[in-house]
């Protein structure tokens, strides 16, 4: 079985008759397509053998530019994105080769908690949380929601069992053992401390240094995707000499604008701290300031000069209220903008 060609007249009941689907939003100018086109095929091949009916299609990006830009709005091509019961899902990955879409279609197409019946088979994962709980505890909800956000990257295994235990096991053995309450936020939080780089929460959480927020690896999605804000985001490393030049420059920008009600300035050590959404968050280099829009999943990256002129200047660019400075600004400043 082929992967099948969408257009806009055809896509959307395309996705409603199938409770799961695999899209690949495709860039036909790129020189790496014919290869690309070649591996997709070869991973349907792949998992049709392990005996997965999930239905794959494709999507031509230049020829259908509104409908690609309807769910890839960052305009990153090639993109590989999961839809389930006719809604695009978090789950969408650059991945190119025929083992990488087999792997990822195949922790997709299973229910977010694997049932066991005994711990050896946790073996067979190279990385998974084993849950020892009862199915009617409040904490089974929780690993529910979590497995869920997890799935295409962490197995979450269940063993029904009086024990109230839930630990992280890699392939050379049983890691950290989760010692909070059953609350989504403790739980996630102890999840993602495995899952990539993340400092501790800091005491005080929330915490503002010179008129930034604070983020964390573990508190990255909770405090920079809001739906009602916008955030300007420095990522910097502690020994890198541009960042030490910028602090200055930074943190003035987030005294002039921090009476703006819209927007939210925060910081990072990328260092010290990972991305949870890889494909739309990195950093090759510091510092890195990203901007991003009120009920967003994806940065703007800035690429001005590193100014504060040029920083009001971008975030009134991007954001979803312009700002307002108060009269007491410098008239240097104001003179730049």
């Amino acid at each position: 079985m082929r992967s099948v060609d969408l257009t806009r007249d055809g896509f959307d009941s395309f996705v409603q008759r199938n409770d799961q689907v695999l899209v690949d939003f495709y860039d036909r100018e790129s020189s790496d397509w014919n290869k690309d086109k070649n591996e997709l095929e070869s991973a349907i091949r792949q998992v049709r053998n392990y005996g997965c009916k999930v239905p794959m299609a494709k999507v031509d990006a230049k020829g259908e530019t509104e409908l690609a830009r309807r769910f890839v709005q960052n305009g990153n091509f090639p993109q590989l994105m999961w839809f389930t019961h006719d809604h695009p899902t978090k789950y969408h990955r650059t991945l190119r080769s025929a083992t990488e879409i087999s792997d990822f279609v195949m922790a997709l197409d299973r229910e977010p908690v694997t049932e066991i019946k005994d711990k050896e088979e946790v073996k067979t994962y190279n990385r998974a949380i084993l849950a020892e709980i009862r199915k009617d505890s409040p904490l089974y909800k929780t690993l529910e929601v979590v497995a869920q956000k997890h799935m295409d990257l962490l197995a979450v295994t269940f063993l029904d069992s009086p024990k109230n235990n839930i630990s992280y096991i890699t392939d050379e053995g049983p890691g950290s053992v989760y010692s909070g309450g059953p609350t989504l936020k403790e739980f996630d939080a102890w999840v993602n401390t495995f899952m990539f780089k993340t400092e501790p929460i800091p005491i005080g959480h929330p915490l503002y240094d010179e008129g930034s927020l604070v983020v964390v690896g573990s508190t990255f999605e909770e405090q920079l995707l809001l739906p009602d804000k916008d955030v300007m985001l420095l990522v910097y490393a502690p020994w890198c000499g541009y960042c030490k030049k910028f602090s200055s420059i930074w943190d003035a920008f987030a005294k002039i604008v921090s009476e703006q009600a819209h927007l939210v300035v925060a910081k990072m050590d990328g260092d010290r701290n990972g991305s949870p959404l890889p494909e739309d968050f990195s950093w090759p280099s510091f510092p890195t300031v990203m901007h991003i829009r009120a009920g967003k999943k994806w940065p703007t990256v800035f690429e001005g000069n590193r100014t504060v002129a040029d920083l009001v200047k971008f975030a009134n660019a991007h954001g979803s209220q312009q700002i307002k400075l108060d009269p007491s600004v410098s008239s240097d400043l104001l003179a730049e903008l």
